[in-house]
């Protein structure tokens, strides 16, 4: 793709994933998506074939700007608490932020509809899980951790990181963390996970 279009269907997207957090799935169109960005909707559609293609796009793409790199930078050399240290403070800031947040809220409430769901699990979710259990799996070839079944041992990891914060932040119970309270979590997270599958 020529870097004109490819710069265009970037703005595409984040116009469109203002749209959807700001109105909901349902209640967003493509004309109101081309209505922000000027231009006409069978331009929009020269790029995305549906409204669901395009939000499948806001989800690989607000995940690749801000959450990729942490599980995809892990090195198998350092320490295992270390790396997990720095992944998770990298994780809980970004599922934590307000816009991950209201991402994810439009998802939940569109995902007994429609594929929404299952589109944000196998596009997010579950491709940066899936890092986690391979470099798992590495380090306990390495001799660094134990356990009969990375994938099971990353969603426990998972859910230790997720238990103190997410939903009180995701329905509003509480601020948003600062980030030495993240990292009060983490290593509190990593200190229970190490104790199951550290060596």
């Amino acid at each position: 793709m020529r870097v004109k279009s490819e710069e265009r269907r970037q703005a595409m997207v984040e116009v469109a994933r203002q749209a959807f957090t700001e109105l909901g799935f349902e209640n967003t169109s493509m004309s109101e998506i081309a209505n922000r960005l000027g231009g006409s909707k069978a331009t929009l559609y020269n790029y995305f074939s549906s409204k669901e293609e395009l939000f499948a796009a806001v989800i690989e793409e607000f995940g690749r700007q801000k959450i990729a790199d942490a599980f995809t930078s892990l090195n198998p050399d350092a320490p295992l608490e270390s790396e997990l240290r720095r992944f998770g403070e990298h994780y809980l800031g970004f599922v934590l932020s307000p816009e991950a947040l209201a991402l994810r809220t439009v998802v939940f409430h569109e995902a007994g509809r429609s594929n929404v769901g299952r589109e944000y699990y196998q596009r997010g979710p579950v491709k940066g899980w899936t890092q986690i259990s391979q470099y798992l799996a590495g380090q306990v070839a390495r001799g660094k951790a134990c356990c009969d079944d990375p994938w099971v041992a990353a969603l426990h990891l998972k859910g230790l990181l997720d238990a103190e914060l997410e939903e009180p932040c995701a329905l509003g119970v509480r601020a948003i963390p600062e980030p030495a309270e993240i990292r009060l979590v983490v290593e509190r997270a990593l200190r229970v996970f190490l104790a199951a599958y550290g060596r």
